[in-house]
């Protein structure tokens, strides 16, 4: 049995170092341009703005209105950013409508993964891009918390990603593997075109630890290059439909 995911807090703009590494990196995987750019789970906008400077046009869709409200008041008066609140699982879009989609550290979260990546599909034209960020099985740390019976616990939970049944029945969000995604994405037509793995930045809070680590942010930049890099806290990928 699968915990019901929850909804997480997207990466304000407070978190810059998190905000860099994550915008290199995925600028690492894709030229990022084109026509139309979609942003799954769009939060406040802090990855959307600056990964969509080369589109023309950009919908940002999430389901938490507040956040939506502060993307809305960054990018004011600037025609090429469309809004709106819409689930993953049911997008009211037209069939391959979109050049690209990004969707940073939000399938972990959504309730029906396998309708929304449908629909994915179903809205990214033929050669389109699907780029991901989502956390990694690998990583030795449940990040999100756990739930048990009515109690949710917002900690860090070591090695519960290595067991994956005790991982899945408790934990707050999804993690994942490269081999799990491609069993979820291939057979509705995508083919795999770039992996990477991206380390902790340690600016995120609910980790006493986390002041003493800040310290070891070039360090984790350093393991995204070394052979241990799949151990790395989220995987990247990108997908092409074909």
């Amino acid at each position: 049995m699968e915990n019901i995911p929850f909804v997480g807090a997207p990466r304000g703009d407070s978190f810059r170092k998190t905000i860099s590494v994550f915008t290199t990196k995925i600028r690492g995987a894709s030229k990022l341009t084109g026509e139309k750019l979609l942003d799954v789970g769009c939060g406040d906008g802090s990855f959307t703005i600056p990964l969509s400077k080369d589109y023309r046009h950009v919908l940002g869709i999430d389901v938490q209105e507040n956040f939506l409200e502060v993307f809305r008041k960054k990018v004011a008066g600037d025609s090429k950013f469309q809004i709106v609140n819409m689930s993953a699982e049911k997008m009211s879009l037209d069939d391959a409508s979109f050049d690209a989609i990004i969707t940073i550290e939000t399938i972990e979260h959504i309730p029906d993964l396998k309708k929304a990546a449908a629909e994915f599909h179903r809205v990214l034209k033929k050669g389109g891009e699907l780029i991901i960020t989502c956390p990694n099985r690998l990583f030795p740390f449940e990040n999100h918390g756990i739930r048990i019976g009515e109690k949710e616990y917002h900690t860090r939970i070591p090695l519960i990603t290595w067991l994956p049944r005790i991982h899945n029945r408790y934990s707050l969000a999804r993690v994942f593997t490269v081999r799990a995604l491609d069993q979820l994405l291939c057979p509705l037509g995508f083919s795999r075109a770039y992996e990477d793995h991206i380390w902790p930045t340690f600016e995120h809070g609910g980790n006493i630890f986390s002041p003493v680590l800040r310290p070891l942010f070039g360090l984790m930049r350093v393991m995204e290059q070394s052979p241990l890099r799949m151990f790395g806290t989220s995987i990247l990928v990108k997908y092409i439909k074909d």
